[in-house]
């Protein structure tokens, strides 16, 4: 009987192992979809506030908006989307402040292309868990995410971030 439980258990781990994402993988998944987000072309508006519109995911629901920040909904996660209206898309300002306020991140990407400046900025809270950040120049979205919505959450909050107007 042990044999057979510890047979089990076994086939358990392995299994449960096949279903976790390497830190490696994902650190060059982020970087890769969330890259590709950026280069893509700009999304058509679909959202607008007093100051700015944006392209809103069709999973993604507004839970509160003000002049500058607007709070998402994608199921039981929230995002917070700020405009800084003041920095251009090539403005540096809102990544330095992240990279002084954190000295070991888990991922610190950038992205340039034209008049344009993005980032990637993930700090692993505690296992398994990573606050995300993307921005385009003055524009940021931030989140916390479990390690296997990292990928998917990044891409979906530079889609966001690229298309303030």
């Amino acid at each position: 009987m042990r044999k057979y439980s510890f047979f089990i258990l076994v086939i358990i781990l392995v299994l449960l192992s096949g279903c976790t994402q390497s830190e490696e993988s994902l650190r060059n998944d982020s970087i890769d979809y969330t890259k590709q987000a950026f280069d893509d072309e700009e999304l058509k508006v679909n959202e607008e506030t007093e100051q700015f519109s944006f392209y809103l995911p069709n999973d993604f629901k507004i839970k509160e908006k003000n002049d500058y920040n607007v709070l998402l909904e994608n199921g039981d996660k929230s995002y917070i989307l700020f405009v800084n209206l003041k920095e251009p898309k090539s403005s540096k300002v809102s990544y330095e402040t992240l990279t002084e306020q954190y000295q070991d991140p888990f991922i610190s990407k950038t992205f340039e292309q034209k008049d344009r400046f993005g980032y990637l900025f993930v700090v692993k809270i505690e296992e398994n868990k990573y606050e995300v950040t993307v921005g385009v120049g003055g524009t940021k979205v931030t989140t916390e995410a479990k390690g296997n919505d990292v990928v998917e959450d990044a891409e979906a909050m530079m889609m966001i971030a690229n298309s303030v107007q």
